[in-house]
């Protein structure tokens, strides 16, 4: 009785811990505007649209007069393969994830108030993931997870003041909503010994939306016209949500078991901290001709901060625990160029994203690695003054091969090989404020 309450307790700690981890990779999602993600998001500097309130709100004093809505989506399509190595899962051991289909939305509204200041507000999703594997009965890894769904909703609402006619800063508010959705399997110790595991029930767990709050400030100095600089800085956000485990027990052919299993696997309620990172960007921005824009930017995050996890039960306050994760800071590199054309708007762009997460902490919710994208995007301004823009990309994002290197915390290791395509659309216009400057 006592072996199967250790591995039970184990169990329903895991239950609570993955969702945390979801968010605490490089999963952030960086694709919050259609233009901006056509030179793979390097736009710090020179932002010229509503999704300034993201990439750099102290550029909404630069937008021209009027009230400007941009709306739009993203479509991402991750694709995950893995090939065990000894001691766990084994040699010869492939899965697979199933293929999915995400798609976050961004709503943005922005207007400029008399001579220097201006306002915005936005919606977007800036962190997420999704991660189901195929053949939930049969995978290797569904001790830790079979299916798991992180999903946020930010609301920022920013307000911006243009000091002279080079600098310009941004203050707002930030509040985040995630939810969390976490499927895995229970197994304990085979009776009799040997070493042998037995199945004995489906774990599910699912969190309120708790809201949380946090903050944002930008600064923009353009001291000519081809010369630009941009920085922005958003503050960590913690969150505390509560959800509740449930389990599914699955008979063993053995009714004393099964009771002692029923008994130490307890649906109840659960509670942890969820540590969203600071994000910090700087950018430069040089127009060699009035058609063109080059940007270089440096965005950091500060990963670091999800060094542990508490856990807390309620119903047994004796299982509490801290888990250590010790994820380390990066720092993203992005680069794009746009040429203006009188028909059209081309743009493209790279970047390069290392990984967050030690290697013993990547696993089957976490293949985390170092990723390379690569994008391309096309704009088209139509209507009368200009005031109609429609706005796309393409993002290829090619992900090294990450090993557990035989050190996997769950003790399931091998190698992890990942791609994923991106895509997004976003529609604009303009409001009043007379023709476009």
């Amino acid at each position: 009785m006592k072996r199967v309450a250790r591995w039970t307790a184990a169990v329903a700690a895991l239950a609570v811990l993955l969702p945390a981890a979801a968010h605490g990779s490089g999963y952030a999602i960086y694709e919050a505007g259609a233009a901006a993600l056509g030179r793979a998001g390097a736009a710090t500097a020179s932002v010229d649209d509503a999704t300034a309130v993201f990439f750099n709100p102290a550029n909404l004093t630069r937008l021209a007069r009027g009230v400007h809505v941009s709306v739009g989506g993203n479509l991402i399509q991750p694709f995950t393969s893995f090939a065990g190595t000894a001691p766990a899962p084994g040699y010869g051991v492939t899965e697979e994830m199933t293929a999915q289909q995400f798609f976050p939305p961004m709503v943005y509204a922005a207007t400029r108030l008399g001579a220097r200041g201006a306002i915005g507000a936005g919606v977007f999703t800036p962190y997420g993931l999704g991660v189901e594997w195929e053949d939930p009965d049969r995978f290797t890894g569904r001790a830790i997870v079979t299916k798991a769904d992180l999903q946020t909703i930010n609301g920022s609402l920013v307000a911006a003041w243009a000091l002279d006619d080079r600098w310009s800063v941004a203050a707002g508010a930030n509040v985040l909503v995630p939810r969390v959705e976490l499927a895995n399997r229970a197994f304990i110790p085979q009776p009799g010994g040997g070493g042998a595991l037995l199945e004995v029930a489906k774990v599910a767990l699912e969190s309120d939306p708790e809201p949380a709050y946090g903050w944002n400030a930008a600064v923009s100095f353009h001291p000519t016209d081809r010369l630009l600089f941009g920085a922005y800085y958003r503050s960590a956000i913690i969150a505390k949500p509560e959800g509740d485990a449930t389990f599914t027990h699955l008979p063993t052919g053995s009714a004393q078991l099964d009771a002692q299993v029923r008994a130490a696997l307890v649906n109840q309620p659960v509670s942890t901290v969820l540590r969203f990172p600071a994000i910090a960007s700087l950018g430069v921005a040089w127009k060699p001709a009035p058609v063109w824009t080059l940007e270089a930017d440096a965005v950091g995050y500060q990963w670091s901060l999800f060094r542990d996890l508490p856990l807390y039960f309620q119903t047994t306050p004796s299982r509490n625990r801290v888990i250590e994760e010790n994820y380390e800071d990066v720092v993203q590199f992005r680069v794009g160029a746009e040429h203006r054309l009188p028909a059209f708007t081309y743009r493209f762009g790279y970047y390069f994203d290392n990984y967050a997460a030690p290697v013993e902490s990547v696993s089957p919710l976490l293949p985390d690695a170092a990723r390379h994208g690569i994008s391309f995007g096309l704009g088209k301004r139509f209507g009368p003054e200009g005031r109609w823009s429609v706005d796309a990309y393409q993002l290829s994002l090619i992900v090294n091969d990450r090993d557990t290197e035989g050190v996997n915390r769950d003790g399931f290791d091998g190698e992890y090989a990942s791609y994923v395509n991106l895509a997004g659309l976003s529609v604009a216009y303009r409001f009043g404020g007379g023709s476009d400057r």
